[in-house]
């Protein structure tokens, strides 16, 4: 009978610290989840191919870009000081105002030095095109002079020669003339001339080569001379 409530128990003990065992695992297992692994998708960016930089401009070019862009900046300093300066006068800031007189000065020294940049500028563009103007005005020659010894010919086409070379003088060129009244040749003549300007000869035998003259059908060659005179540039 002793034997039976011992084993009982025992059995009852056993039974107990088992449950008790098994629930310390439980709440130990819902202390520590697994931690979830999240994955996050990989963006992958071409990269794409720097821009070639832009051809180099030419030093004249650079220059006047250069002055124009330094003209816009001084205007629009200027503009945006004066703007400020026009504004609708507050109250509030008025105390401020003069307690900071202008920045210190440093606004009204800026705003000068832009107005002396500025004037520096135009100037600068206005010699720039009065210098262009010269060299336009260089270019422009007056009407040259042609005469033509052609016996029994009539002149169908006579070029005026439109030059740019510096220098005057008489260009006589000897010309041979075929029966449709095309030029064949021509040739500088130096003892008929009174300049021996490189420029100037190659601008009458260019024109000369250009001139037509009537038919002559008895005259599959003839000579004679047009004469050039280039009275210079103004």
């Amino acid at each position: 009978m002793n034997f039976n409530y011992s084993y009982k128990a025992f059995l009852v003990t056993s039974l107990l610290v088992g449950n008790l065992i098994l629930l310390l695992l439980l709440v130990k297992l819902d202390g520590n989840p697994t931690p979830e692994v999240t994955t996050v998708p990989v963006e992958y960016t071409e990269l794409l191919p720097e821009e070639e930089p832009l051809a180099l401009a030419t030093p004249q070019e650079q220059a006047v870009v250069k002055t124009n862009t330094a003209y816009n900046e001084a205007e629009t300093f200027i503009r945006e000081v004066e703007n400020e300066r026009n504004a609708p006068f507050d109250e509030s800031e008025s105390e401020e105002t003069q307690n900071l007189d202008w920045d210190g000065m440093g606004v009204k020294t800026d705003f000068n030095q832009a107005q002396k940049e500025l004037q520096k500028t135009k100037r600068t563009l206005a010699e720039a095109a009065k210098k262009k103007a010269k060299t336009s005005a260089k270019s422009v020659n007056r009407k040259t002079t042609m005469t033509y010894q052609l016996v029994n010919r009539t002149a169908l086409y006579l070029p005026n020669p439109v030059y740019t070379c510096e220098g005057s003088g008489k260009i006589v060129i000897s010309i041979e003339v075929n029966a449709l009244g095309k030029v064949t040749k021509a040739n500088y003549n130096g003892t008929l001339s009174t300049t021996a300007n490189g420029c100037l000869i190659d601008e009458a035998l260019a024109y000369a080569n250009e001139s037509r003259f009537n038919t002559q059908g008895d005259k599959p060659k003839q000579l004679g001379t047009i004469t050039y005179l280039f009275p210079g540039q103004e």
